[in-house]
């Protein structure tokens, strides 16, 4: 069973992947990363109704391949947002601040969130990032959604 929800994890990765460009081509940037980090949040929160019964993992399959996907669906809008609108010369540099604050996020983010917040804090988490993006994300030559 963990093996199979590592695999569902793993393929919402890879659709959100696929899939996040579209949706921010379609709903613009800001969008995308607020209803991605709303979707994490709702996926999230569904795990605090896991229980020690078999039926469970239904919900575990079902909330981590939501959550995967739109975590990816937020990676893709960050880094268009991270590299948008800069000359072709400071890319990389881009690039490599994005990933490398990526990285340094993941690294406290993951032994602090498993060792001190709990699956309600992780959601809420979720939405007020979504909540400041909303209000805080200023794209240049975008629409105000």
């Amino acid at each position: 069973m963990a093996g199979l929800s590592f695999a569902v994890l793993g393929t919402g990765t890879v659709l959100g992947g696929v899939v996040g460009p579209r949706l921010i081509d379609r709903w613009g940037t800001k969008r995308s990363i607020v209803g991605g980090f709303a979707a994490q949040a709702a996926a999230t929160g569904a795990l605090l109704f896991l229980g020690a019964n078999d039926s469970s993992i239904v919900l575990l399959l079902i909330a981590t391949f939501v959550g995967g996907v739109a975590n990816l669906v937020v990676i893709v809008g960050f880094m268009v947002t991270a590299t948008s609108g800069l000359a072709d010369g400071e890319q990389g540099l881009a690039t490599g601040l994005a990933t490398m604050s990526q990285q340094v996020g993941i690294t406290m983010g993951i032994p602090i969130m498993s060792a001190i917040v709990a699956i309600v804090v992780n959601a809420a988490l979720c939405l007020v990032a979504s909540l400041a993006v909303e209000l805080f994300l200023r794209l240049p030559n975008q629409p105000k959604a």
